[in-house]
């Protein structure tokens, strides 16, 4: 009788190593490309909020004189006319949901304590914390008549800049929201809210209460174009005739990205150099004279997948 002898034959060594490049090789070709559509999707989804931020700005013009909202910077410690501080981003959020939440008040001047005088008596605009997890007492309600959102908060976060930039407001820094306020001396302007956009990032944790751990992303800035100017000077970002002015959200863009411990360790390239904001919302299409995009209206920008304004991923409401 004749035994069949039966072996069995493996891989060799080159054949595991070839298999194993060819992976290799293969994970290379398409995590590049799952990134790239991460980023348009998410990018995508920041175009949508912008149209829905734009529909409520259209709501707040309608109301209001055919006026969209300011978007010039104003000091905490004066009515009007500072340099800094309460900025476009965060007169944006005001405007569209309140800066506590409970909607626009109809009597705001954009004043960054939200304490204006009328009859002789101060009125707080919006007399509760946006963390302040209560029911608002008769006392408020004197405050709350009248109110509007013109947003659905379902479509937008609004989250209190010193949650956002906890180094900014945790004791042991002097950081300036201008070149002459320290936060020690205006902290009221961190207590404020600014509406976030869609890019949310696992380090930036909200520490609000019913927000505790949730993850925000960056502010979105807010300019209002200034119908009685008519340049757009890209080599003078400080020229008074231009239709923008990047000072309207330079108290945003000098604090660095949020998850720094200090802005001087990673700042925006917006803060480091005007000309940026300029280059980046001049409408290509026109080749007569320099001219911005939305030159009548305004403009809406995140800093997009990166976290830095001022970068080729900048996200706005305008398209090419």
């Amino acid at each position: 009788m004749t035994s069949i002898k039966s072996s069995k034959q493996g891989f060799t060594i080159i054949e595991l190593l070839t298999v194993m490049s060819i992976i290799i090789i293969l994970i290379g070709i398409l995590v590049p490309a799952l990134n790239k559509v991460r980023v348009y999707s998410k990018t995508v989804a920041q175009k949508g909020q912008f149209h829905e931020i734009s529909k409520g700005l259209e709501m707040y013009r309608n109301e209001h004189g055919d006026a969209y909202p300011d978007s010039g910077p104003t000091s905490a410690s004066t009515a009007a006319g500072g340099t800094t501080g309460y900025c476009g981003a965060m007169k944006l959020c005001e405007a569209m949901v309140g800066q506590d939440g409970m909607g626009f008040h109809p009597l705001s001047r954009f004043v960054a304590n939200g304490t204006i005088l009328v009859n002789g008596e101060p009125c707080d605009l919006y007399p509760l914390d946006l963390c302040e997890q209560r029911v608002p007492t008769p006392s408020d309600m004197g405050s709350m008549r009248e109110r509007t959102k013109y947003m659905d908060t379902e479509h937008v976060k609004a989250v209190r800049l010193q949650d956002l930039y906890t180094w900014a407001v945790s004791g042991g820094t002097s950081h300036a929201l201008s070149g002459n306020i320290p936060f020690e001396a205006d902290p009221v302007v961190y207590a404020n809210a600014v509406i976030t956009d869609v890019f949310q990032r696992a380090n930036i944790k909200i520490f609000c209460p019913g927000q505790i751990g949730q993850k925000a992303g960056l502010p979105v800035l807010y300019y209002k174009a200034d119908p009685s100017k008519l340049g757009h000077d890209v080599n003078d970002p400080t020229s008074t005739n231009n239709i923008y002015n990047f000072d309207d959200n330079f108290a945003i863009t000098m604090l660095g990205s949020p998850a720094e411990s200090l802005m001087t360790t990673n700042p925006h390239p917006m803060y480091s150099d005007l000309k940026v904001f300029y280059k980046a919302i001049t409408n290509t299409r026109i080749t007569s004279t320099p001219k911005p995009h939305n030159e009548d209206g305004y403009i809406l920008l995140s800093a997009g997948y990166d976290g830095l304004y001022g970068t080729r991923d900048d996200v706005f409401n305008f398209t090419e």
